[in-house]
């Protein structure tokens, strides 16, 4: 039988590691001689044990005491230890790493280390079936044998992915005190020389994109060389044809029957877009073509929320475990690249047309803010300047940069005092952050917290939830809430690891068992609410119908959900400021900055995609303000 190991109380292999530790229990196996390994896998057993549901269940089907077996195994084991202080690591030699990971907890816990011979320990390390990874997570361990795992780290360049490992995902991790910033600066470019069999490019690119603030400073001369490193390595992927491409296509023809039609070519990578130019070129007033960028283009959603933002299940488990990670990181995911892809190509090619029938997307923001405002919400004294036809391109990039702060510090002064002084604004001169910019609508936006909304929207949404997958149903479905609204299905039909589960969702109210017997959703606009959420990050309160406000609302109160009051949300903010800055991503376009401070490319082509960019920024504003203006004016 294969030993008991513990992974977590709510992994899907409990079930069998349950009756194993039953097993291990009823054969009396805790009174016999035992081997290392049996120290291991008791140590497992303990931790089963000291689970109250798995406890309970233990001594329902073995009659004995938890509380007093893990008192015996303590016991067992604390003698076995004693008596085999010396050359311990040498009676180990399991290549299973999760036992490897076991051996390690036990070897810090009784102190083992203390008794272990350099030379002893170095042999140890060098085996296959340790991993340094492992080794690093035991703090005691790392400073008695500082000067040994130090050696090993530098020894091999391709450690340098533990280093950022530890500095960027795994606190965990600790670093012999020995080893200096210099030789770990030394490690990542001895990595960045490598072999290109032996690179990663997600390695490079967490060097490349290193934040501050982690306690180790990457110098500019290695995130160069790691850059450069990356160049050469994606342009070998394509040149073997191995990348996976995308394309868009869009035409604006005559004499279509809709306004815009979007096709897909043999799959959805290549996408075919034809746009009506009839209805643009008999629909110049500024209003109309405003609107086409929300119902042609659908930059914003009918909950007036930006479509193209990065949200956090866009992302694929093998996706996320391939691509680099971290706070510091924008998430620019394969859904998020083509959504960008599309709405880059919609947005720029309509500009482009604008242009050639004679209207300027410049003029149509001035004409927003200095004439629509006042027009529809009697607000005066809005100013912005956009840049003039005949400047060149890096001209009109250092000329409407400036103009996105000055939008965000006139609209908070705006909802501030009620109205626009200017000479307040020009004695200002510390910049706005997106984060900043307000909005006059109290309660805007819906966000989840807690666990409970965490729990609930894992079983029901997630594909990774183990709650939905009959293999006696013919029909493959997405998640469980897909499962019990397409199908007829009751307790019965699952089995007992996803009854347990499931439980959770009956105890809580979201999903019951109808008069027929079958499984079904308790409260509809709740779960709509937490389906929305779930996929959307966010809702637009007053965007929602009456009957989900007040399902919002109870969720309100029971701390499910709260309410924030800004202009962008939270995934707005991030989206905007990934463009504009590095503050918050290091992976970030950092537009905002480059021409600030000079570092931006002497390119031509850059200035121009530089600038279709910042304004698709100011188009987005323009768009968030109108709706936050036109809710307000309804409210009142």
């Amino acid at each position: 039988m294969d030993r008991v190991k513990f992974y977590s109380e709510d992994d899907l292999a409990c079930n069998w590691e349950l009756d194993k530790v039953i097993e291990k229990i009823n054969d009396y196996s805790i009174e016999k001689d035992w081997v290392i390994e049996d120290v291991i896998e008791f140590l497992n057993i303990m931790k089963y044990m000291k689970v109250d549901r798995f406890a309970n269940y233990f001594q329902e089907k073995t009659n004995i005491i938890c509380k007093d077996y893990i008192e015996k195994i303590r016991a067992k084991t604390g003698k076995y230890i004693s008596n085999n202080k010396s050359g311990i690591l040498s009676k180990y030699d399991g290549d299973n790493i999760f036992e490897t990971e076991d051996f390690l907890e036990i070897i810090e816990f009784y102190k083992v280390y203390k008794d272990v011979m350099g030379s002893e320990f170095q042999k140890f390390l060098d085996q296959n079936n340790v991993p340094l990874h492992m080794i690093l997570k035991h703090r005691k361990i790392v400073e008695h044998f500082d000067e040994i795992i130090k050696g090993k780290i530098i020894s091999d360049s391709y450690n340098a992915e533990i280093i950022l490992q530890k500095f960027l995902e795994d606190k965990s991790l600790n670093l012999p005190p020995s080893l200096t910033n210099e030789e770990i600066l030394k490690v990542l470019d001895d990595y960045i020389d490598s072999e290109s069999d032996k690179v990663d490019i997600n390695v490079l690119r967490k060097i490349i994109h290193f934040p501050t603030g982690k306690r180790l400073n990457i110098t500019d001369k290695i995130k160069l060389h790691a850059k450069r490193k990356e160049k050469e390595e994606v342009e070998k992927v394509f040149s073997q044809d191995t990348g996976m491409q995308s394309s868009v296509s869009i035409q604006y023809q005559k004499g279509v029957n809709e306004e815009i039609q979007l096709n897909l070519i043999g799959n959805i990578k290549d996408i075919s877009i034809v746009v009506s130019r009839d209805w643009i070129e008999e629909n110049k007033d500024y209003p109309t073509l405003w609107n086409n960028f929300i119902f042609l283009f659908g930059v914003i959603d009918s909950n007036a929320r930006l479509t193209t933002v990065s949200k956090k299940n866009e992302m694929s488990v093998i996706e996320s475990l391939i691509r680099p990670s971290g706070d510091h990181l924008y998430k620019d995911s394969y859904a998020f690249t083509n959504k960008e892809m599309i709405a880059n190509a919609q947005i720029y090619s309509y500009i482009q047309v604008l242009n050639i029938i004679g209207v300027r997307i410049e003029d149509m923001v001035e004409w927003f803010f200095n004439h629509y405002l006042s027009q529809e919400f009697s607000i005066n004294d809005f100013v912005i300047k956009m840049p003039s036809e005949s400047s060149s391109h890096f001209e009109k990039c250092r000329t409407i940069l400036p103009e996105i702060d000055r939008i965000f510090k006139q609209y908070n002064i705006l909802i501030e005092d009620g109205e626009i002084d200017q000479e307040l604004i020009q004695i200002s001169s510390s910049s706005i952050k997106t984060s900043e910019v307000q909005s006059f609508i109290e309660n805007k936006y819906v966000y989840p917290v807690g666990e409970w909304y965490k729990t609930a929207t894992f079983l029901l949404f997630s594909d990774q939830s183990s709650i939905f997958y009959l293999p006696d149903k013919e029909e493959k479905y997405k998640n469980f809430l897909d499962l019990i609204i397409r199908d007829n299905v009751k307790k019965k039909d699952f089995h007992e690891y996803q009854i347990r589960k499931m439980n959770w969702l009956f105890d809580n109210d979201v999903i019951i068992v109808n008069e027929d017997g079958f499984i079904k959703v308790a409260d509809v606009e709740t779960v709509f609410i937490l389906k929305e959420l779930y996929h959307e990050d966010v809702l637009n309160y007053y965007r929602c119908q009456t009957d989900l406000q007040g399902a919002i609302n109870d969720l309100v109160e029971r701390g499910i959900v709260v309410f924030e009051n800004s202009l962008l949300t939270r995934n707005e903010q991030d989206y905007i400021d990934f463009y504009l800055n590095k503050s918050k991503f290091t992976n970030g376009y950092d537009i905002r900055n480059r021409y600030l401070h000079g570092t931006n490319d002497n390119n031509e082509e850059k200035y121009e995609s530089d600038y279709y960019s910042i304004l698709k920024i100011i188009i987005i504003i323009v768009l968030k303000i109108n709706d936050d203006l036109c809710l307000f004016d309804n409210l009142e």
